[in-house]
């Protein structure tokens, strides 16, 4: 029992010591951390600088009407910026296949917190095949991230089942086979011809008016195979009312909304299109703004919400930094560009 009361009072003693210590006086310097024995592994903590990102608001300009796969596309992306603190605006400007919206941007002044939401079609096509204004050149990337996927479709009742036995029953039956397009002399005009080149294969392609027209023809029975959206051929193809051959999307190869459809690319056929939409700002736009918004739709590429809402409307959610943004549109530009520019003089002949 002495020895029980020894042992408590000495314990108390300590205590006393150790709180007066900290009470104040000069410090003691802190323990030594025990050396690490070979081969342990330290795990390192993220520093942590207690700030956080503030909040900033821009606009994304559309060049189209409410409603579409680019305003929606842009609306949804719209809503997952919000949970990385950049607040996002959607402002609907149609009119010229989306160049007036993207010149109204080229205008604005580097700091406007402005930016286009836009393809090559707006960005490279048309500027290409006339004036309108604007050029690539006026513009900041600021990260891509939605990839729309196109498809050729084919009636239900064909006699074909694939790319392969397609291209075969047209050169065997020269002139019978119909396809059905969004619209003429475009670049959806110019994609279709890619897929199924005219001067090797002789069939007819008729314009339509757009992918609810070249769906209408196909199932109805006016044409044998239509050039439209995935997401537009989906339910159709799974009902038995077409048939999905082949997809064209270009980031890539096979689309999760119908992984079993192979790319365009599996049988040889350069055909891949063009179509992933990204933020462009004005130019001299500060870094610190294109590093901001492009971080943050970084982040946002990784929400399941904005990747299911993507997938919904038949669009992949990939996402591309700026330098990388740049880069996919100047291959475009180089590689596509001049084929198509030469196809629409053709055309016009």
């Amino acid at each position: 029992m002495q020895k029980k009361k020894i042992l408590l009072l000495m314990l108390a003693m300590v205590m006393v010591v150790t709180l007066l210590a900290g009470c104040g006086g000069q410090e003691e310097a802190p323990a030594e951390a025990p050396a690490d024995e070979p081969g342990d592994e330290v795990a390192e903590e993220p520093a942590d600088t207690g700030e956080e990102l503030e909040e900033i608001n821009i606009d994304i300009v559309v060049g189209f009407g409410a409603g579409g796969s680019n305003d929606m596309s842009a609306r949804y992306l719209a809503e997952a910026l919000r949970e990385f603190g950049v607040n996002a605006d959607v402002i609907n400007m149609p009119g010229g296949m989306g160049t007036e919206a993207a010149y109204h941007v080229s205008t604005q002044a580097p700091d406007s917190h402005m930016f286009m939401w836009a393809h090559p079609l707006i960005m490279l096509f048309e500027p290409a095949t006339g004036d309108r204004g604007f050029t690539i050149d006026d513009f900041e990337p600021a990260g891509l991230l939605a990839s729309p996927t196109f498809a050729l479709a084919s009636k239900a009742d064909a006699p074909w089942d694939d790319m392969e036995s397609l291209i075969e029953y047209i050169r065997e039956n020269p002139g019978e086979v119909v396809l059905g397009g969004q619209g003429e002399g475009n670049m959806m005009h110019f994609i279709a011809e890619l897929i199924l080149d005219p001067n090797e294969l002789d069939y007819t392609y008729v314009g339509l008016g757009g992918g609810a027209d070249v769906a209408l023809n196909l199932t109805g029975g006016h044409v044998d195979l239509g050039h439209m959206s995935l997401a537009a051929a989906r339910p159709l193809h799974e009902d038995g009312d077409l048939s999905v051959l082949v997809n064209t999307q270009i980031l890539v190869d096979r689309d999760p909304l119908m992984p079993d459809i192979p790319n365009i690319e599996e049988f040889g056929i350069d055909a891949k299109e063009p179509h992933p939409l990204g933020l462009w700002a004005p130019k001299g736009a500060p870094q610190e703004l294109i590093d901001r918004v492009s971080n943050a739709v970084e982040q946002a590429s990784q929400s399941e919400t904005l990747i299911q809402n993507y997938q919904d409307i038949g669009i992949i959610a990939h996402y591309l930094n700026p330098e990388e943004q740049w880069e996919f549109f100047m291959d475009v530009q180089d590689d596509m560009l001049p084929r198509f520019v030469e196809w629409v003089e053709a055309f016009e002949d």
